[in-house]
């Protein structure tokens, strides 16, 4: 029984490992895919400020498509489990974390740099996406 419970423990460990690595591997690819693109389009020498903003807008823009989604599969699940309070909290806890990074990303855009305005956002509906993936079964 104890073999047992540490295979299954230590496979859920390993998949966990590989589908967070999977998905911080599409999260990065999507913006230094921009970066790169964007650089060789405009003939630039290195990356700046405006391409930094740019692919970092854009990266944001994917992720807060994709947390939409994730927002309507968990309020279908807790429609089917007839659990609204579930979608309910999420949603609280949604714009709770929304005013948070608003807040956060000024800061690290003021004491940081320019570039962060819109680097930070991007980094954080990311990892959110990746927060709210996990409620979803």
């Amino acid at each position: 029984m104890k073999a047992c419970l540490k295979m299954i423990i230590s496979s859920t460990v390993i998949f966990s490992t590989w589908v967070y690595a999977e998905n911080h591997e599409i999260k990065m690819d999507i913006y230094n895919k921009c970066v790169d693109q964007t650089i060789e389009e405009l003939g630039l020498g290195n990356i700046n400020n405006a391409v930094v903003e740019v692919c970092s807008h854009q990266g944001k823009a994917f992720y807060e498509k994709e947390i939409v989604k994730v927002l309507d599969d968990i309020k279908k699940q807790s429609q089917q489990d007839n659990q609204q309070e579930r979608y309910t909290d999420v949603l609280k806890s949604q714009r709770l974390w929304k005013a948070y990074v608003d807040q956060e990303c000024q800061n690290a855009g003021r004491y940081i740099g320019s570039p962060m305005y819109e680097f930070c956002p991007m980094q954080e509906y990311g990892k959110r996406l990746e927060q709210l993936t996990e409620y979803v079964r």
